[in-house]
C-alpha cells in the first residue's frame, strides 16, 4: 500500500464515547456486538430510535468502535456514509467524522472521480455521497459539473479520442449554453484538475468500449457517432438528436457510478434516513439504482469478509397505515421487506408467523389461551427483531408519558360570512375556467380552507386549475372575465401598495396572524434569551414575547407555505412601518439608504461610530460583561444594577486616559466615542497591531457601492489604527453613557465574549486571557459585528428600531445610538451566548480546536445575520374595460419564509440551507412554512418548539415526525425549562459557559432511574415550555373528525406495528388492553 504522506493517528474511541449519553452508549455497544459477533453476526443492523434522539451520534460511536476493531488487521479501512439529500449531509457530516479524519464528500456518485484518488494512500477513508439523485443516473444529462468531469476524463484518460474539437463541447453542454459550458470546462482545468483521479479516467475511457449503449452497440462507438452530428451544428439540436444525446450521457453517468462503487472497498456502510431509498433495497428491485446500492451493501473483500451496514431511520417503514390511504397494506409490506433485507427470508418468515399468532390474540382478548400463545409469539418476534433492530423512545422520560407535548388552540380561527362568500366566488371562477377548457370541474374547498387569495398566490404551472386559469385569461374567455368581474377573495394589491391592513383572507391565516403578530412578535429582531443576565426592556420585556418561540407550519399543499410567507411577512412589515412613520410610507417606496455605512464626506470619516458597533474591544468586553456582574451578585440583575456596575468599570478605565485638549477643536470631540476603546485596548493588548493586520474587509450584502465601501472601510481601519490620545479634543459630556452602552451591548464586543465562552475561556478570567488578545478570534468577532451591521442596515430592521424610538431623532448620527439601546434592551449578550452554546454541539465542534470552533461559529452566525430578503411573485388580477389584466408583483418575505419547494436545483438547495440556518438562529424568520415531504432528518428545534399542522397528515406517525422536527437535543423548550429550573446555577458557577453550568445542575437533579434523555431531551417545568401542537381545524369539518381519530391512534399504533390492516385491528379490539403486544426493542 502506498505510504500516506500525512500519517493518520488511531482514533480515540474512548474520547468519542465519552461525549455520548448513557442510552446512546448502550445502543452503540449493542449494535457493535451484533455487527461483529464472533458466532452469529447480523451484518446489517437498523437503529430506529425515535426522531430527535441523536442517531447520528450513535453512528459516530459505531464507526469509532469499528475502526478501532479493524485498525490492526485491515490495511485500508473504508467507511461509506450514504445520506438522502445534501442538506441532511451538510448537517450531519460534521457530527459524524472522527477527529483528524475529514470526510471525502461527493455530492453525487458521478462526482466520485474527484475524491477516489485520495483513497489508496490512507489508512482510514471516510467517504460520503448522496444517492437521492446520483443513483438515478440513466435519466439524462445531470448537472454541468458531472458533464465537465466526464469531458476531462475522456481528454485525460483516452488514448484514441481527441475532445478538443468544438463538437465535443457542443455535445457535453446539454442544457447549458456553449459559452457557459466552455467557461466551466476551462475553470475546471485551472482550479480543479488536480482533484481528478487519472487512473479512474483511464478506466472510464476503457469501460466505455465494453459497455452497451442505448442502441445496443458499444457505448464508445455510439458516443463518437452522436458527437459527429454536432460537428456543424449551430444553435440547439433537433429533438431526436437531443434525446439521443441525453440517453448516451445518462449511460455514461451510469458507467461512472458503477466504477465509483467498485473503487470503494467498504468495511462499514452507514445509510442515513434509510426509508428514503428502502424501495431500492427490496429483493425484487431491478433498477440501475437498486443494482448499484445492492453491490455496495453486498460487497465482500478478497478474503470473503462481508461489509457491515448500519441503517438509521426513525421511520424505516411506513409504521401505520389508514384504510383509506392509497395502498392500505403499505405498512405490512414495508415492515416485512425491511426485516427480510436485514435478517434474510427465513427469519422474516418466522417473524411473519409470530405476528399472525399475535393478531389472533388481539382479536380474542378474552381467550386466555389465545393471549398466552400470542405473548409467547411476541417474545419470539421480539427476539428475532432485536438481532437486527433496536429503538429507544423518549416518552418514558416524563412522569406524564407525554414527552413534553401540549396541545394549544390557535386563537382567532373563525370562519366569517365573508370567508364563505369568498369560497362561493372562488368556486364560480373555477367553474368558469373548467367550462372554458372543457376539463372536469375541480372542487376548490381544500384550496379555500388552506390558502387565502388562492389564484393570486398559486405559482404558475404548478396546479392544473392555475394553468387552466392562465390559458383562459390568455384566450379572453368571456365566462371567466364575467366571473372575475364580480369575484371576491382576490388579493387587492392597491391595499398592499398603500401599506394598508390586508385581511388575512381565511380562518387559518387569521388565527396565525392573531397568534404571532397580535402579540407583537413583529417588534423583535431576535427572540429574547432563555437565560437573561438582567431584566430586558422595550418589546423584549413584554411577558407575552418573553415566552415566544418560532412557528413551524406544515401543509399538504405547496401553495400554503407561499401564502403564509407572503401574508404574514407583509402584515409584520406593515405594522412596523406604520409605527415608525405614522402611515406616511407606501409599500413600493425605494428602500431607505443603509445608515451604518463607512462613508467619507468631504474628506471626513463619517462611519467611525459604525466601527464602534463592530469593534471587539477587549477593555469593554471585560468591563461590560453582564454575566460577570450577575455572578458577582449571585443572581440576575435589574437593568439599573447592571448599568451601574458597567458604568463604574468604564469610569475607572477612562481615568487612565488624558482628558482631552479643548484647544485642539471647538466643542466636544466626537471621535472619543470610538477612539476611547481603541486607546484602552492599545494599553492592555500586546497583539493590537496583529488584530489590524488580519482584519478583513467588512462586507455588507446590501451595501449599495461595494468597491467604494471597501475603500472607505480601509480608510476607517487606518484611522482606528493610527489614533493617538494627544490628538483628541474635549470629551463629550455623554461619553461614559455611550461607552457603558457599548460595553454592555455593542455587537462586536458581545461577540468576543460569546466566542470566549463557547471555546472554553471564562470572560471573568484575567483580561489578558487568550481569547481577549488572539487576533484571529477578535477578527472573527469583528466579522460577527459586521453581520449585525448588515442586520441593522436592512430596511425592515431599520423600521423596527425607528418604531421603538418613534419620538427620537432619526438622522444618521443618532441611529447607531438607537441600535446600541435596542441591543441592550434585547439582552444581546445572553442571546449570543445561548446561540453559540447550541452551535458547539449542532455543528460538531465539541472536539475541534479553539480556532476551528470560533471560525465555524462566526461563519454560521454571519450567515444567519446576512440572509438576503427574498421576494415572492403575486399575480395582481384585475378586470378593467372588459379585459382581465394579470400583472406580476413582488412581495418581500422576511418575517415568515417558505421552505422545501421540491426542486433539486443547486441554487435553490443553497438558498434553502441559508433559510434553515436563519430559522435555527434567534433572528428572522420567525415563521417557517413547508410541506412535510422530504423533511425527515432536518433539525428545526434550536429556536422553535411550536408546530402548526396547517393540514393534518395522513397518519399518527407522520404527526410525530413533524413534531419531532422541534423536539430534539437541547431544543428551545428544553433550554427554557432548564433556565427556569436551574438557571440560578449559571450565576454562582465559575464555568466559562453559563449554559454548561445550568445543564450540569439539571443533570445532578436527574430523577432516580431516569436515563440521560433528561435533561437534554426532556425537561418539564411547572407552567414551563412544551412542544406546542397547533391544529387549526375548522369547526364541524372533516379535519376535526380526522384529528380525533389521529389522537386516538397516536399512542395505540405501537401495539400493532407489524400487523396488517392496523386501523381495523384497533377498531375490532375496542377497549381491550393491548399493552402486552408492544414489542420492546430497547437495547
Amino acid at each position: 500500500m502506498p505510504a500516506d504522506p500525512h500519517p493518520q493517528e488511531r482514533p480515540d474511541v474512548d474520547d468519542v464515547l465519552r461525549h455520548l449519553k448513557d442510552f446512546q452508549r448502550r445502543t452503540v455497544d449493542h449494535v457493535h456486538a451484533r455487527l461483529w459477533d464472533d458466532v452469529d453476526p447480523s451484518h446489517r443492523f437498523l437503529v430506529a430510535d425515535e426522531v430527535g434522539l441523536g442517531k447520528t451520534l450513535v453512528a459516530k460511536g459505531v464507526i469509532a468502535k469499528a475502526v478501532d476493531l479493524l485498525w490492526d488487521t485491515v490495511d485500508r479501512i473504508d467507511v461509506v456514509y450514504i445520506c438522502s439529500n445534501q442538506q441532511i449531509a451538510r448537517q450531519n457530516l460534521a457530527r459524524l467524522t472522527l477527529r483528524g479524519h475529514e470526510p471525502l464528500h461527493a455530492e453525487r456518485l458521478t462526482l466520485m472521480p474527484l475524491v477516489t484518488g485520495e483513497l489508496a494512500g490512507k489508512k482510514l477513508n471516510f467517504v460520503s455521497f448522496t444517492p437521492g439523485t446520483s443513483l438515478q443516473v440513466t435519466s439524462g444529462g445531470g448537472r454541468a459539473l458531472e458533464r465537465v468531469v466526464m469531458y476531462w476524463m475522456l481528454a485525460r484518460g483516452s488514448q484514441d479520442l481527441d475532445v478538443r474539437p468544438r463538437r465535443w463541447l457542443q455535445f457535453f453542454r446539454d442544457s447549458s449554453s456553449l459559452k457557459n459550458f466552455t467557461a466551466d470546462v476551462e475553470r475546471f482545468r485551472r482550479h480543479r484538475m488536480h482533484e481528478l483521479d487519472l487512473d479512474f479516467a483511464a478506466e472510464f475511457a476503457e469501460q466505455l468500449s465494453r459497455d452497451r449503449g442505448p442502441r445496443g452497440g458499444k457505448l464508445l462507438d455510439e458516443l463518437a457517432e452522436c458527437v459527429q452530428e454536432f460537428n456543424y451544428l449551430r444553435g440547439n439540436p433537433a429533438k431526436d438528436l437531443s434525446r439521443r444525446r441525453s440517453r448516451i450521457i445518462g449511460a455514461m453517468r451510469a458507467t461512472v457510478a458503477r466504477l465509483a462503487i467498485e473503487r470503494l472497498e467498504p468495511d462499514l456502510v452507514v445509510m442515513d434516513e434509510f426509508q428514503r431509498f428502502s424501495e431500492l433495497m427490496r429483493a425484487d428491485a431491478e433498477s440501475e439504482a437498486a443494482e448499484l446500492l445492492h453491490s455496495l451493501v453486498g460487497y465482500a473483500g478478497t478474503d470473503g469478509t462481508a461489509v457491515r451496514t448500519l441503517l438509521l431511520s426513525a421511520t424505516p417503514y411506513k409504521m401505520y397505515t389508514l384504510p383509506d390511504e392509497p395502498d392500505g397494506e403499505d405498512h405490512y409490506r414495508d415492515f416485512v421487506s425491511t426485516v427480510e433485507f436485514l435478517a434474510g427470508a427465513d427469519r422474516a418468515a418466522t417473524v411473519r408467523a409470530g405476528l399472525a399468532t399475535m393478531r389472533e390474540g388481539m382479536l380474542a382478548p378474552t381467550d386466555e389461551s389465545a393471549v398466552a400463545r400470542a405473548i409467547t409469539a411476541r417474545d419470539a418476534v421480539e427476539h428475532e427483531l432485536r438481532r437486527v433492530i433496536c429503538r429507544t423512545e423518549r416518552l418514558a422520560a416524563t412522569r406524564e408519558k407525554d414527552g413534553m407535548l401540549r396541545e394549544v388552540p390557535l386563537p382567532g380561527v373563525e370562519v366569517t360570512a365573508g370567508d364563505l362568500l369568498d369560497h362561493a366566488s372562488l368556486d364560480d371562477v373555477a367553474g368558469a375556467v373548467h367550462a372554458a377548457s372543457g376539463a372536469q370541474r375541480q372542487d376548490m374547498l381544500e384550496f379555500w380552507r388552506s390558502t387565502p387569495y388562492t389564484l393570486n398566490l398559486m405559482d404558475r404551472r404548478t396546479y392544473k386549475v392555475k394553468t387552466l386559469f392562465d390559458d383562459a385569461v390568455a384566450a379572453h374567455a368571456p365566462a371567466v372575465t364575467s366571473a372575475l368581474a364580480s369575484a371576491r377573495g382576490l388579493l387587492p394589491y392597491d391595499v398592499v401598495d398603500a401599506y394598508e391592513r390586508l385581511d388575512p383572507g381565511n380562518a387559518k391565516m387569521r388565527g396565525l396572524v392573531t397568534d404571532v403578530l397580535d402579540r407583537g412578535a413583529w417588534r423583535l429582531a431576535w427572540l429574547p434569551p432563555s437565560l437573561p443576565y438582567y431584566e430586558p426592556a422595550g418589546p423584549f420585556a413584554d411577558p407575552a414575547l418573553a415566552r415566544f418561540t418560532k412557528r413551524l407550519a406544515f401543509s399538504a399543499w405547496n401553495v400554503a407555505p407561499k401564502a403564509i410567507s407572503v401574508v404574514v411577512s407583509y402584515e409584520a412589515e406593515r405594522r412596523a412601518a406604520t409605527a415608525a412613520s405614522g402611515g406616511r410610507r407606501r409599500y413600493g417606496d425605494p428602500a431607505p439608504t443603509p445608515r451604518l455605512q463607512y462613508r467619507i464626506s468631504e474628506g471626513r470619516l463619517d462611519g467611525m461610530p459604525t466601527f464602534l458597533l463592530s469593534y471587539p474591544s477587549v477593555a469593554l468586553a471585560d468591563a461590560g460583561d453582564p454575566l460577570r456582574h450577575a455572578r458577582a451578585a449571585g443572581r440576575r440583575l435589574t437593568r439599573g444594577e447592571v448599568e451601574a456596575a458597567v458604568r463604574a468599570g468604564v469610569e475607572s478605565m477612562l481615568a487612565s486616559l488624558p482628558p482631552g485638549d479643548s484647544s485642539l477643536r471647538p466643542g466636544a470631540d466626537q471621535r472619543w466615542y470610538w477612539a476611547a476603546p481603541l486607546l484602552l485596548d492599545a494599553a492592555r493588548v500586546a497583539g493590537q497591531d496583529g488584530f489590524f493586520d488580519v482584519l478583513g474587509h467588512d462586507e455588507d450584502a446590501d451595501e449599495p457601492d461595494g468597491a467604494g465601501h471597501a475603500r472607505a472601510f480601509e480608510r476607517h481601519v487606518a484611522a482606528a489604527r493610527e489614533i493617538r490620545a494627544d490628538e483628541l479634543g474635549a470629551r463629550p459630556h455623554d461619553l461614559v453613557d455611550v461607552l457603558t452602552a457599548a460595553a454592555l451591548a455593542a455587537p462586536g464586543t458581545c461577540a468576543l465574549r460569546a466566542l470566549g465562552r463557547a471555546v472554553g475561556s471564562a470572560s471573568d478570567a484575567a483580561p489578558d486571557g487568550w481569547w481577549a488578545s488572539d487576533p484571529e478570534v477578535r477578527e472573527i468577532a469583528f466579522g460577527i459585528g459586521g453581520g449585525f451591521r448588515s442586520l441593522f442596515n436592512r430596511p425592515e430592521t431599520q423600521t423596527l428600531v425607528d418604531a421603538e424610538r418613534a419620538d427620537a431623532t432619526r438622522d444618521d448620527t443618532a441611529y447607531w445610538r438607537s441600535v446600541l439601546d435596542y441591543c441592550a434592551d434585547g439582552g444581546l449578550q445572553a442571546v449570543l451566548d445561548e446561540y453559540a452554546h447550541t452551535l458547539v454541539e449542532s455543528e460538531g465542534l465539541v472536539d475541534k480546536t479553539v480556532h476551528e470552533r470560533a471560525a465555524r461559529i462566526g461563519e454560521v452566525l454571519r450567515g444567519a445575520l446576512q440572509l438576503r430578503t427574498p421576494t415572492s411573485a403575486v399575480d395582481d388580477i384585475r378586470v378593467a374595460d372588459g379585459q382581465v389584466r394579470v400583472e406580476d408583483r413582488r412581495v418581500r418575505t422576511h418575517f415568515a419564509a417558505r421552505f422545501g419547494r421540491g426542486t433539486t436545483d443547486e441554487g435553490a438547495e443553497i438558498r434553502e440551507e441559508h433559510v434553515r440556518t436563519a430559522f435555527n438562529s434567534p433572528f428572522w424568520p420567525f415563521v417557517l412554512a413547508s410541506t412535510s415531504v422530504g423533511q425527515e432528518g432536518l433539525d428545526f428545534h434550536t429556536y422553535s418548539h411550536a408546530v402548526v399542522h396547517w393540514n393534518l397528515p395522513g397518519n399518527p406517525v407522520d404527526l410525530e415526525q413533524r413534531e419531532g422536527r422541534v423536539h430534539r437535543y437541547k431544543g428551545h423548550a428544553v433550554r427554557k425549562n432548564v433556565a427556569q429550573r436551574y438557571g440560578d446555577a449559571a450565576f454562582i458557577s465559575t464555568d466559562a459557559d453559563p449554559w454548561a453550568a445550568a445543564f450540569d445542575a439539571a443533570t445532578q437533579d436527574r430523577p432516580d432511574g431516569a436515563t440521560e434523555i433528561f435533561p437534554s431531551w426532556v425537561c418539564a417545568a411547572p407552567d414551563g415550555a412544551a412542544i406546542e401542537r397547533y391544529v387549526p381545524a375548522l369547526p364541524l369539518s372533516k379535519e376535526a373528525s380526522r384529528y380525533r381519530r389521529l389522537r386516538r391512534t397516536v399512542g395505540a399504533y405501537r401495539s400493532v406495528i407489524g400487523q396488517a390492516r392496523q386501523e381495523d385491528l384497533l377498531r375490532l379490539a375496542g377497549d381491550a388492553d393491548l399493552s402486552w403486544a408492544h414489542i420492546d426493542l430497547a437495547p
